[in-house]
């Protein structure tokens, strides 16, 4: 019922001041059922963003900013004005907010006329808040608007009020297109905000000055990047998070992949650190991002994260999204059954206000039924849901147009397979580059084919080169199919060089797509997600009946009540004549019962003392051991060092000095391990400054050579502590054996750190002379490298050995959590 109809019921029913009443008592109700999770109002906003900005980037183009905005309060029944109002409102519901929240804007308007002072302000802004992100443009809204901030602006004194009603104008001036007039007015805020000290305003500012801009505008960036180090130094996290999803998008638009990926880690660590917890649309970019790199196995593992992040109905609205990526995962890992599942699943909510998330699965269903040569099934689906959904958007339109262009293709129907290859390239010549995925150059590649079968070379080569144009930079499966079909029109057209080495291009890209061990890893994360997802369903179960349990419980004690109830009304009188008797039977009871439990108590004490002693003593025999086999070690050292003294041959000498030195590298460890609290972790900075400065002493060299250590606050399991250690101790004492000529000053540089969540990478690396005759990263054969080689291998991580300016030598392995 629209804001008429509610205002002519009510004249006929009840008076004004009636009305009124109720749809206050009605707004109260509704602002009650906040279903983001957050208390916070910073992180609601945070939510409101971050869900909107994936909604319209992953719309690519068919659904609007404002609307997007407007969708995800809407989906978590949070204010419609709370994305634009910081600046002015913290916060706070008023009779006028909640009215605008309910869409009664004539009712709003109307208590105007009875305002005056900071509450006639916030009402003028927030009313204008409204028109000006409605979704589309429309002139009659902004004009609204405008008049409303006008007499915000008219005052004299710079206030929140004013500065909130700028903030809007210039938004206001972008919406109307004129985008140097919104420039100078956001440089007129910020000078404003500089000038009073008002930095927070001011890190806001330079924020929304970069979001009116277009995608791919330089100028967003630098505005990024100022707001960004505000909100940094005033430690906003929430903004800090929301100004560098911005910044990630422009990386995402400008294909600087490498880049975004690095980013969005950043995001999910501050998200950690401020326990927000919706993180599966970082997790399914990241999972995209290591897709179209052909790590398919990284792309399933953050593919689990992003739905394992789905923590209520609200958060699942995007599955069919989330569940579309899982397919294609399955379908690039040749698991057609297990993708054709998944593709199905994302279909279960198949409605028009839901086709932005369900329609690219259901091409991708078709696309998958021609690969299968079931393009019958592939012709029914498209034609059925044409027929209940026609395609709306471009977007739509020209997918459905290629995917219904392959399936005439396969079958046999050449005239009507062009005819629709036609309408997608007409539609893709027009679309706007910022929403161009990878999916673009896939078709064009498609069509290329096509084109090629027929005959037609020259056009199949062009529409390769259309196909690359579309992006800076192609995934690793596109490029497999770029080269590929290359290989098959030079094929045609006698020009075998080119051809054979477009074909081990091809080859080289779909290799590297999908190897073996990728293979071995991929089914290693699947089987362990099914058996995290049985359990996490066998949990529920338990749960469910446990719950049923306790309400059969609560019944049956309710039933028991009742009949006691009426019992005792019957029994009274007999109940009040032994009441002596029942009274000091009760006591006894009572004090057999205390004692028994004195007993009990009495009982668990000592055997939690008895456990406490246990392990104290285990731990006790754990720092013995390590104590002994450090002790055992410095013998053999001892031993060992004597024996060298009546060694003649220098060779065997510095043999024997290598040895002291890595059973040195292990006697640390367990000396550590002995003195410490801890008995099974060890503290990894303080471990190599002693073990480097150990080693650096144990060389009586003339020349001068400098340590600098970078390693992060990294705690390792022993198992791991060991063989890296021995690895350090090796790398080092190489280079300061054969970095450095006589007398030579040099540096050694010693780091470990995180590389991501899941590895750490060690690197030693000199500024000596270098190998010898250099020519691959693996073509070594020494005892010292050999050693390192298996040392890495124990550690189940890769080796890389390189010749730049010196030797580089980087371990990365995977960290193990103690």
């Amino acid at each position: 019922m629209n804001d008429k109809h509610w205002t002519s019921y009510f004249k006929f029913t009840i008076n004004r001041k009636i009305f009124f009443f109720l749809i206050f008592f009605g707004l109260n109700f509704y602002g009650q059922s906040n279903k983001s999770g957050y208390s916070e109002i910073a992180k609601q906003r945070l939510l409101v963003h971050i869900t909107s900005d994936y909604l319209h980037t992953v719309s690519q183009g068919q659904i609007d900013k404002d609307s997007a905005v407007r969708t995800s309060c809407r989906l978590y029944n949070l204010s419609i004005l709370i994305p634009y109002n910081e600046i002015y409102n913290e916060g706070v519901s008023t009779f006028e907010t909640q009215l605008i929240e309910k869409h009664q804007i004539k009712e709003a308007q109307k208590l105007l006329q009875n305002l005056s002072g900071e509450k006639r302000f916030l009402l003028l802004l927030e009313l204008s808040n409204y028109f000006i992100f409605k979704s589309g443009t429309q002139n009659a809204d902004l004009d609204k608007a405008e008049k409303y901030l006008n007499e915000v602006l008219q005052q004299k004194k710079t206030t929140k009020w004013k500065i909130g009603a700028m903030m809007l104008k210039a938004n206001l001036l972008s919406q109307r297109g004129n985008t140097n007039a919104s420039e100078k007015l956001y440089f007129e805020i910020e000078k404003n905000c500089r000038q009073t000290r008002n930095n927070l305003d001011q890190a806001r500012a330079f924020l929304e000055a970069g979001k009116t801009l277009q995608y791919g505008n330089s100028k967003r960036l630098v505005y990024f990047q100022k707001a960004l180090s505000i909100f940094h130094f005033l430690k906003e996290k929430e903004k800090e998070i929301e100004t560098l999803s911005q910044i990630n998008i422009e990386y995402f638009i400008a294909r600087r992949f490498d880049e975004s990926e690095k980013l969005i880690h950043q995001i999910v660590n501050l998200q950690k650190e401020i326990k927000y917890y919706h993180n599966q649309y970082a997790f399914d970019v990241l999972s995209y991002l290591s897709y179209r790199k052909g790590d398919v196995v990284k792309a399933l593992y953050y593919s689990n994260k992003c739905i394992e992040s789905m923590r209520s109905k609200e958060d699942s609205i995007f599955k069919a999204l989330f569940f579309l990526r899982r397919g294609e995962l399955y379908q690039y890992s040749k698991k057609d059954k297990d993708a054709m599942f998944w593709y199905t699943k994302a279909l279960e909510n198949k409605t028009n206000e839901t086709r932005l998330f369900w329609y690219k699965a259901f091409l991708s269903k078709a696309w998958l039924l021609n690969k299968l040569h079931q393009s019958k099934d592939a012709l029914s689906l498209l034609k059925n849901t044409e027929k209940e959904f026609p395609p709306v958007t471009d977007f739509e339109k020209m997918h459905f147009a290629f995917i219904l262009g392959e399936t005439y293709e396969n079958l046999k129907k050449m005239d009507l397979a062009e005819k629709n290859y036609s309408v997608f390239q007409n539609i893709a010549q027009n679309y706007p580059l910022q929403f161009v995925h990878d999916e673009f150059p896939a078709a064009f590649f498609q069509i290329s084919s096509f084109y090629r079968n027929i005959g037609k070379n020259t056009k199949a080569r062009q529409l390769i080169k259309n196909g690359i144009s579309h992006t800076f930079e192609i995934g690793v499966s596109e490029k497999s199919l770029y080269y590929y079909n290359l290989f098959k029109i030079d094929s045609t057209e006698k020009k075998y060089d080119d051809a054979i080495k477009n074909l081990l291009l091809s080859q080289r890209y779909k290799d590297s797509a999908f190897n073996e061990e990728q293979q071995k890893k991929f089914a290693e994360l699947l089987i362990k997600y099914e058996t995290d997802k049985k359990d996490k369903n066998i949990k529920l179960l338990h749960a469910k009946n446990h719950l049923q349990l306790i309400r059969s419980h609560e019944t049956e004690r309710e039933k028991n009540i009742l009949l006691i109830g009426a019992l005792l009304l019957i029994v009274i009188i007999c109940l009040l004549l032994n009441s002596y008797i029942i009274k000091q039977k009760n006591s006894r009871k009572l004090e057999a019962s205390q004692r028994e439990l004195d007993q009990k108590n009495s009982f668990l004490e000592s055997l939690n003392n008895e456990q406490q002693k246990l392990l104290k003593e285990k731990e006790w025999l754990i720092k013995e051991v390590h104590h002994r086999v450090k002790n055992n070690l410095q013998m053999v050292t001892s031993l060992l060092n004597s024996q060298s003294a009546y060694l003649k041959d220098s060779d065997a000498k510095m043999a024997v000095k290598d040895s002291l030195r890595r059973m040195q590298a292990v006697s640390m460890i367990h000396q550590k391990l002995y003195h410490d609290e801890n008995i099974s972790t060890i503290a990894m900075p303080q471990y190599i400054d002693e073990l480097v400065h150990y080693l650096h002493e144990s060389f009586d060299n003339e020349n001068q050579i400098s340590f600098i250590k970078n390693v992060e606050e990294i705690n390792l399991h022993v198992s791991q502590a060991i063989p890296l250690g021995l690895i350090i101790t090796e790398s080092v004492v190489n280079a300061i054996k054969y970095a450095f000529l006589e007398k030579q000053n040099g540096i050694i540089e010693v780091s470990l750190h995180h590389e991501d969540i899941e590895f750490i990478v060690l690197k030693i690396a000199d500024n000596g002379t270098g190998l010898p005759d250099f020519t691959t990263k693996t073509d070594t054969n020494s005892l010292g490298i050999n050693l390192i080689k298996g040392l890495t291998k124990q550690l189940k991580g890769s080796f890389i050995i390189e010749n730049n300016n010196g030797v580089h030598i980087i371990i990365k392995f995977m960290y193990l959590n103690s």
